[in-house]
């Protein structure tokens, strides 16, 4: 009889096999296998992610334009070089099967938008000429950076595939052996490249203001106990802060992030969102 995961793999390698096929074939196999790690992260690709559990690789990058009735889409300026860095990256969390049909459309002659969210919209541009008048901006993604999440889900799945074999993971048919069953529990799978589902926070996935989220990661990245505790006390100060007090703690923030850019890295871009949120 054939085997599932020798099966798998082929088509993981056919570009012209849906990736929704594919998930669900793996999904199969990781339940009678009794991978319970990677069968959550089958079921959150297939039926799409909660706000804060988006992996890394599903972050996409655009343009911000607004629909002009006599022009069509015109980009739309935004002075603060770093305000516009932050709002042309959003984490797509929408399952795999809707993200191929949107490609479908796109290569239909669409245009794929990712709706900004409403508070960033009214914060920056709702005393725009342009807003007031119905012009209301959006990421304007190309499609080749949704084709790259499918990519990276595929090769994911490819690769898990080929770790079972390599350990003797085939199965026979529909089946494993109690063997094999055994042997799955204790191979080890690369799941750096969907770790936001363990908790990741090195990305823009987490909560305006939670240190909780962040604490580990600032462990992680060497920050001294000094400084964290001071993060933690801005952000907790910053919950129940009056107005006069809060430009001053958010100015805090801001030197804290400053001082400790070289050590946290792309984490700054996260905490100084918050920041830039709460003015």
């Amino acid at each position: 009889m054939k085997s599932l995961v020798l099966e798998l793999q082929r088509e993981a390698m056919n570009t012209n096999s849906l990736l929704s096929d594919i998930l669900r074939k793996a999904l199969v196999v990781a339940t009678k296998l009794k991978i319970d790690d990677f069968k959550r992260w089958i079921e959150s690709e297939m039926k799409g992610y909660a706000e804060n559990q988006i992996p890394s690789y599903r972050k996409v990058k655009g343009s911000v334009k607004a629909w002009n009735p006599y022009n069509g889409w015109i980009p739309v300026i935004i002075e603060d070089s770093e305000v516009s860095e932050l709002i042309s990256k959003r984490d797509i969390g929408q399952p795999i099967s809707e993200l191929e049909s949107l490609l479908t459309e796109k290569d239909k002659g669409g245009v794929l938008q990712v709706p900004l969210p409403h508070e960033w919209i009214m914060k920056l541009f709702s005393h725009s000429e342009q807003f007031q008048l119905g012009m209301v901006p959006t990421l304007i993604v190309d499609g080749s950076q949704l084709a790259g999440i499918l990519d990276a889900v595929r090769n994911e799945i490819l690769e898990w595939s080929l770790e079972l074999e390599n350990q003797g993971i085939i199965g026979d048919g529909m089946s494993f052996s109690s063997e094999e069953i055994s042997k799955a529990g204790s191979v080890t799978y690369n799941i750096q490249s969907f770790k936001g589902i363990l908790g990741d926070v090195s990305s823009s996935n987490v909560q305006i203001g939670d240190y909780s989220s962040i604490h580990g990661a600032l462990k992680e990245k060497g920050v001294p106990q000094e400084e964290r505790n001071e993060i933690e006390n801005i952000l907790d100060e910053l919950k129940c802060a009056d107005p006069s007090k809060r430009k001053t703690l958010i100015q805090r923030g801001f030197s804290w992030i400053k001082r400790n850019a070289a050590t946290i890295g792309t984490l700054s871009t996260t905490i100084q969102s918050w920041f830039d949120m709460l003015r």
